[in-house]
């Protein structure tokens, strides 16, 4: 777990030094926003999506056709309708080939998670000490010079990662082989499983999707609102898992009641005239 911690810490760390001061004053809005939302995905996710897709497209092919009715000169109601009608209709019936795409990508991004999980986080440790110290020609060690410190400091999160997973590959250089055939391995699993069984798919994406972006909405919450208790949190993220966890099985229980098909009423039993 000290590397879930470390991770945690250089993340906040990063946020801190890096997100504009004014970008920090909308956490908590922006928060709220992905606990409502979270919540609703949880919930009503899978029921609602194919009615959602579609009036999305339509909404986007709505606003095409009036596009191409203001270049033509044609009737902007009439064009704005034909083209809604079309991204609708072709919306509906290709919603089944959306939900494998959307599948794959959740699954991959799980599947990559874990996999790091596994195979990135026992390194943290490892590449903060190379951070920490640095080697002379003559082999021994001592602290950074203050440049190196200064530039340490100033690395964004793209930069961290790159190191970290830099340092990580060297120690293992078949790493990188087996996290690309986990990553393919998962996109073709979501879109086999989002044409072949939609309902599962868009229960578990939706269920997986919301609750992180309830688990972010809380994250930020807590870090603006009570800080004692986040980093108390952070310092324990094996509680953490057992709460996120336990929300995620909540909603696919929850999802799997709410999309389950009506029972067909029984015939009535013929009469005897």
């Amino acid at each position: 777990m000290a590397g879930i911690e470390s991770i945690l810490e250089h993340v906040r760390l990063l946020i801190v030094q890096h997100v504009p001061s004014d970008a920090l004053k909308q956490a908590v809005p922006f928060a709220l926003v992905c606990l409502v939302a979270g919540i609703g995905l949880s919930v009503f996710g899978a029921k609602l999506s194919r009615f959602g897709f579609v009036g999305a497209l339509a909404v986007v092919g709505g606003a095409a056709g009036a596009f191409v009715a203001r270049q033509t000169g044609y009737p902007t109601p009439v064009c704005g309708l034909i083209g809604a009608l079309m991204a609708g209709v072709t919306a509906f019936y290709t919603f089944r080939f959306w939900v494998g795409i959307a599948a794959a990508g959740v699954l991959c991004v799980v599947a990559l998670g874990l996999f790091g999980y596994r195979n990135v986080v026992p390194h943290v440790a490892a590449f903060n000490q190379t951070v920490l110290y640095a080697a002379d020609a003559g082999g021994s060690f001592a602290l950074p010079t203050p440049g190196q410190q200064q530039q340490y400091v100033d690395r964004t999160p793209k930069q961290w990662a790159s190191e970290l997973w830099s340092f990580v590959t060297r120690q293992d250089g078949r790493l990188e082989g087996k996290a690309r055939a986990v990553a393919l391995a998962a996109m073709l699993t979501g879109l086999c499983l989002g044409v072949v069984a939609m309902r599962t798919a868009l229960i578990v994406s939706t269920s997986l999707v919301g609750t992180a972006l309830v688990t972010t909405g809380m994250a930020a919450l807590l870090t603006q609102s009570v800080p004692a208790t986040s980093e108390a949190f952070q310092q324990r993220p094996g509680l953490v898992g057992i709460g996120v966890g336990g929300f995620l099985m909540t909603s696919l229980i929850v999802q799997t009641l709410l999309t389950r098909k009506a029972p067909s009423p029984k015939p009535a039993p013929a009469t005897k005239s």
